[in-house]
């Protein structure tokens, strides 16, 4: 753990900050995303001749907003040259767009924006942090992947509550009233529908990716790294709530020599308290498949 005494107003404020694509970052992509359908022309039909189905042209499935043509039907096709639904359906609609992206420099209008359109439980939204937010995501992602945390690139606001020990004997025992005060960030992660957390992480992704490039890895993708983060997060140890801590000089660090050979990010997992740990861990397990994938 090796935490300073006031270790509350810089590491503890910021291990949240990868979940939320984990994290952690819009919601209405899924509108701009939707694919809309095109109607298929009724086959043409020559009388006396035998009816001829005009052949379906294949298409590359490489546009998101193209949706696949639908097999003509014959019956609902004479059916509606009949009137009987009595309407003319248009022969093409078109398809809105998806918004163009800004610059990485220039984003955090846009990410605020899409963010505020969750449907965060009320009030906690104030909780992130409005400025250079894909850049501190993508650094806290970067180095919760090396099993490590960065206090100053945390997108959450810090915690108000100071950090507390026990004094038992002549050691002293992490007080268990310090798991409360991760309640209200948990509650923010929860609160809203993955799938469309997952949708804006899919939007915003060639700015994360750009972001990444900076930390120096032209060749790798960012999506892998986000992988990486949540294993390590998953992989982090349980133990019993209360653990002895040692004080020394100015910094505690936990009793147990293999607890404490272990990175930053895993020990703050640790400082979580099992309760809450677990309640990470079923998040970020919900969230593994959905961002695994574009």
């Amino acid at each position: 753990m090796s935490e300073q005494q006031s270790e509350s107003k810089t590491t503890t404020q910021n291990w949240l900050a990868p979940v939320v694509v984990l994290a952690i970052i819009a919601g209405a992509a899924w509108y701009f995303l939707k694919p809309m359908p095109e109607l298929t022309p009724a086959p043409v039909v020559q009388a006396p001749a035998e009816v001829v189905k005009t052949p379906e042209v294949a298409k590359e499935p490489d546009d998101v907003l193209t949706a696949t043509a639908e097999p003509a039907d014959e019956i609902s096709a004479q059916a509606a040259d009949a009137g009987v639904d009595g309407q003319t359906l248009p022969a093409e609609q078109e398809v809105a767009a998806l918004p163009q992206l800004p610059t990485l420099d220039e984003s955090d209008a846009l990410v605020q924006q899409e963010l505020l359109k969750l449907n965060w439980k009320p009030g906690l939204a104030a909780l992130f942090v409005n400025e250079e937010m894909i850049r501190r995501f993508v650094v806290q992602i970067d180095n919760i992947a090396q099993g490590q945390l960065v206090p100053q690139q945390g997108i959450f606001k810090g915690l108000k509550q100071d950090f507390k020990v026990v004094k038992n004997g002549a050691q002293y025992q992490l007080d268990s009233t310090n798991y409360a005060r991760y309640n209200l960030y948990l509650d923010l992660l929860e609160s809203a529908p993955k799938a469309q957390v997952a949708a804006l992480f899919n939007q915003l992704y060639p700015l994360m990716q750009a972001a990444y490039q900076e930390l120096g890895y032209p060749d790798q993708q960012f999506r892998d790294r986000v992988q990486q983060a949540i294993k390590v997060l998953l992989a982090a140890p349980e133990v019993a709530d209360g653990p002895m801590l040692v004080l020394d000089s100015v910094q505690y660090s936990f009793a147990d020599a293999e607890l404490e050979q272990l990175g930053l990010a895993p020990k703050q997992m640790i400082r979580l308290g099992q309760k809450n740990q677990q309640r990470l861990k079923l998040l970020l397990a919900a969230y593994q498949p959905l961002l695994a994938k574009g």
